[in-house]
């Protein structure tokens, strides 16, 4: 697994007895579409929201999630301002590391 801003290898996280270390953080993502849920009610609107499509997950090591730049960029993708994947050369990288991280 490694983080998708900086590339560097993520490790999982490390428990002790009393404490515990995270090494990176999990957004689950991808290609999404607008749909419309309509309401069986009358006299309501359709509810609108973002259809997950095509999935993939994002891994941010917890140097770069400390940086308030990269938590914005993660933050407009989860409430659908702007996406992460927005250049057609960040599916290919994806690829790479999602290949990865089932090994």
């Amino acid at each position: 697994m490694q983080c998708y801003h900086c590339g560097r290898e993520v490790q999982g996280t490390t428990h002790t007895q009393k404490s515990y270390r995270v090494d990176y953080y999990l957004l689950h993502t991808g290609y999404t579409q607008w749909e419309y849920f309509l309401n069986p009610k009358p006299d309501t609107p359709p509810f609108r929201y973002l259809k997950l499509v095509q999935p993939i997950d994002i891994f941010t090591c917890v140097q770069c999630y400390g940086r308030a730049e990269i938590r914005q960029l993660l933050d407009d993708d989860f409430t659908g301002r702007r996406s992460l994947l927005a250049d057609s050369g960040d599916v290919e990288k994806l690829r790479g590391f999602n290949s990865r991280a089932d090994e």
